[in-house]
């Protein structure tokens, strides 16, 4: 399968940055990030822009389909590049969790894929208004959170780590399935004690909500990280990102509370692309990103932790032969 795919009658609109749209052409490579909250999704129209300035060959366009959704697509077909956690692409070729139901001929494509690189600018965050009372993780029994939007990961993450606590989601603490620009706005309206989000720090939908309510962290803790594996499959690729107080200070400006020191869960994140790719567009892709990284940094504050030594690790996917080489040309790998 050629990576150059035809023009998918269904994708008219690249991405949207300020009030800049721009619409796919036949030559385009299609990438879909998570959200347009995201950061993958930032990442990706600055590489987008990048891209435009040093190729002659390729283009990105940019669309958001969430992770899971978006694997499904590039393994249809319908995308060239998709965003997926490194557990949920174990989870993908196996046949598990989201991906339990998936008819074999998804399966069978999941497996062809390969990795370009790996990010991990991002995390799962759980924010509750400040006036609920809730102070910790275990403090959410008899409240509400919103862990998601339907079909996605992040609910499965959430349910497993209430369950960790001896929590039953939809029981002990009332669960719903929302994306967190509905929650924020429910929580402001007092409908809706806490949520989670994923992204970087700041994150922009926290920073927003923090300007109409007082917001506070919770976190699962690291010695109920045994407890979260055993409710999960592909446990043993999630790990807890230590925050401090001062860097939750100084993102926030004073307006989200915390203790001493936050926790937010994180994986590997992985962009894939379809097997057969050729190697000079994959190279070309992961040149164009990684030998610009100053300047994509500089785009926004939320990839302020993007590392180049992260961007050949934790794959759960094969690394594609074109990024592989530029990766050797600049002595990231042997």
């Amino acid at each position: 399968m050629n990576a150059k795919l035809a023009l998918r009658p269904f994708m008219t609109v690249a991405f949207a940055i300020g009030m800049s749209v721009t619409v796919a052409h036949a030559d385009d490579l299609v990438v879909s990030a998570t959200s347009q909250t995201s950061d993958d999704y930032a990442l990706a129209v600055a590489w987008s822009n990048q891209l435009a300035k040093t190729s002659d060959e390729n283009r990105l366009t940019v669309v958001d389909n969430g992770s899971v959704n978006g694997l499904r697509q590039l393994a249809a077909g319908r995308l060239d590049i998709a965003v997926i956690g490194a557990p949920h692409y174990l989870d993908a070729v196996n046949k598990r969790g989201n991906f339990s139901k998936d008819p074999d001929r998804l399966t069978d494509a999941y497996a062809n894929l390969k990795s370009l690189f790996a990010i991990s600018t991002s995390a799962g965050q759980y924010v509750v208004r400040d006036d609920s009372g809730i102070e910790s993780f275990a403090d959410l029994k008899g409240h509400s959170l919103a862990i998601g939007r339907p079909g996605g990961n992040a609910g499965r993450v959430s349910s497993a780590f209430l369950e960790a606590y001896d929590l039953t989601p939809g029981k002990d603490v009332d669960t719903q399935y929302i994306d967190y620009t509905d929650a924020f706005n429910q929580m402001s309206n007092g409908r809706l004690d806490g949520t989670f989000v994923w992204g970087g720090l700041p994150q922009a939908a926290i920073d927003n909500a923090s300007r109409t309510m007082k917001l506070r962290f919770i976190s699962p803790n690291e010695d109920d990280m045994a407890a979260f594996r055993d409710h999960i499959t592909a446990g043993e690729h999630y790990r807890l990102k230590n925050i401090s107080h001062d860097e939750i200070e100084t993102a926030y400006q004073g307006r989200v509370e915390s203790g001493d020191e936050t926790h937010f869960w994180s994986f590997p994140y992985m962009f894939v692309v379809i097997g057969d790719m050729d190697d000079d567009t994959a190279y070309d892709l992961t040149k164009a990103l990684w030998e610009n990284l100053d300047a994509i940094k500089r785009t926004s504050a939320a990839l302020n932790l993007l590392r180049l030594d992260e961007a050949a690790t934790g794959l759960t996917a094969d690394l594609h032969p074109g990024a592989a080489r530029y990766f050797r040309e600049i002595g990231l790998i042997d």
